[in-house]
């Protein structure tokens, strides 16, 4: 007991540096509780809780437009500073961090539960899982994801537990309660409302469990329709609300930011960013860097050893593993495929891909540290697990490393900073201003109107319809466009001659600071 003492101390040590760097912002205070981890589109789910929370539903715009372009599930849970602070936005921010770190923090023993169950037989012992926890729960992308006021940590988190409930219910195979079986269906449900994607994993999950019924268990088509039909049924009906409110209110049961990322997307036209993100997660102490991720040869090196790792762990998963872990990583694994597919092929916002992979870390540290335990045993007998635990040690030790440099000077800024100083300082409260990127913007300016369609139907249907939004801003009640530089194009494109050119003039296009501004003619403000 003496020598685990100082190991038992350093993983409490890892662990507890992830969480006061999750926390940080809230001893700062401003700017860095509003810059520090909240993405754009994190604001744009923080505007809609803000409005459920005071009265105006799920909205945007000051309550004018309503909106599902959100998670609901996420959503719902960033109402409830809101509803304690009376809508302050600086107040509220801290209860979204806390929020979001007590999400990691149960992440963390969600994903050390899983490695544990999926390495049992490996001879991992008990310090492994919790280094791919800690390599989880601190490696520098996955930790920023899981703290982007979006539905990343969440999504994660009740990924492995469905995952952990599937496990369960075929490990107990025919004397599975049926409250387990219903739990397994809850589960399935609530994952569908943390990120509509995950309907994908619900499929798999169902089928896998049905293929494992008939084949491994040997029982009939009446025992699936058993013990699947009522699981089934409560998913459905735990995720019917969102479904119907999309349906009915919107016309699509797929949230408007889908198609809105999606409008432009060409086939496969960021496919070549898989190999890095794949291999990112394997690895979550080596965030590659963007030069690389597009480089033939860094593509070729990050698509060989992904490739590599993945079919020695699924084959040695095959050979190996108990049915629990085989039927656990067959449904993991399938939803890992079709979300690689669709977001590598047929999605529209690379800069998002990342994120969206999110979910799928865990199973792929778990593969990089079972590959490296069987590398152990051919190379080092006498201490099989030593590869394993350089993994997770070093992971842990160059993971908190990079955590301290974006602490450092000269780490990349949040991206809206001077836009938000900009129309503090030059446009009142009670002036409308449009926007591509709505969501930082919107959380500090009510009278905020989405161009790029994510959170605003009108707009999403202004692209479908004709391709652009300059004659839906002219005929709005839009007086200033304030977003990125690149805003001073809109004036000449063929297709908002001559109407938008002579109802706005461009009054800043500073690209140094990355800001411009169009203003509507006539307009006194912002001189």
């Amino acid at each position: 007991m003496t020598r685990k003492r100082p190991v038992i101390g350093l993983i409490l040590l890892a662990l507890l540096f992830g969480l006061v760097y999750r926390i940080y912002p809230i001893a700062t205070g401003m700017p860095d509780l509003a810059e520090a981890f909240i993405t754009e589109d994190g604001y744009l789910m923080l505007t809609v809780a803000r409005n459920m929370a005071i009265g105006l539903g799920m909205t945007v715009s000051e309550g004018t437009i309503p909106t599902n372009g959100v998670q609901p599930m996420a959503t719902f849970l960033f109402t409830l500073p809101y509803l304690a602070t009376g809508g302050d936005r600086v107040a509220g921010l801290v209860g979204i961090h806390l929020i979001l770190a007590a999400i990691s923090v149960g992440g963390l023993f969600a994903v050390r539960a899983f490695a544990a169950r999926m390495l049992r037989d490996q001879d991992a012992g008990a310090l492994l899982p919790w280094l791919v926890a800690a390599l989880w729960f601190l490696g520098p992308v996955l930790l920023r994801h899981s703290m982007n006021a979006l539905e990343t940590g969440l999504i994660t988190l009740v990924t492995v537990a469905v995952l952990l409930q599937f496990g369960r219910v075929i490990g107990q195979g025919a004397q599975a309660r049926p409250l387990d079986r219903l739990g397994l269906g809850l589960l399935c449900g609530l994952v569908f409302l943390a990120r509509i994607d995950a309907a994908i994993l619900v499929v798999a999950i169902f089928a896998v469990w049905a293929l494992d019924i008939l084949i491994r268990q040997r029982q009939g088509f009446g025992t699936v329709l058993a013990w699947l039909f009522p699981a089934g049924l409560l998913s459905l009906a735990v995720a019917a609300p969102w479904l119907l409110n999309n349906y009915l209110g919107f016309g699509s049961i797929m949230p408007s930011s889908g198609p809105a990322q999606s409008l432009n997307a060409e086939f496969a036209s960021h496919a070549e960013l898989i190999p890095a993100k794949i291999f990112e997660y394997l690895f979550p102490m080596v965030p590659v860097p963007r030069p690389f991720e597009r480089q033939m040869v860094m593509m070729v090196i990050f698509g060989a050893v992904s490739v590599l790792i993945l079919l020695i762990f699924l084959v040695q998963v095959l050979r190996k593993g108990d049915p629990v872990v085989r039927a656990v990583v067959a449904a993991y694994t399938l939803h890992a495929l079709a979300l690689v597919a669709y977001y590598g092929l047929f999605f529209g916002a690379p800069h998002f891909l990342s994120r969206y992979l999110a979910p799928l870390a865990p199973l792929l540290i778990v593969a990089a540290v079972w590959v490296a335990l069987d590398l152990g045993r051919l190379t080092m007998r006498a201490r099989p697990r030593l590869l394993a635990l350089l993994y997770g040690w070093g992971g842990v030790a160059l993971s908190a490393a990079l955590l301290i440099r974006l602490l450092l000077p000269g780490a990349p800024p949040q991206g809206h900073e001077q836009v938000i100083a900009w129309v503090q300082d030059n446009v009142p409260p009670e002036i409308w201003i449009g926007a591509v990127q709505t969501g930082t913007l919107g959380y500090w300016h009510d009278r905020t109107i989405n161009l790029d369609g994510k959170v605003n139907p009108e707009a999403l249907a202004a692209r479908q319809n004709e391709g652009h939004v300059l004659a839906y801003i002219t005929d709005s009640e839009i007086d200033y466009v304030v977003d990125w530089a690149g805003l001073g194009t809109w004036l000449t494109r063929p297709e908002g001659q001559p109407y938008f050119a002579e109802a706005f003039e461009i009054v800043v296009d500073d690209r140094a600071a990355n800001l411009a501004v169009l203003r509507r003619r006539g307009s006194q403000h912002g001189d």
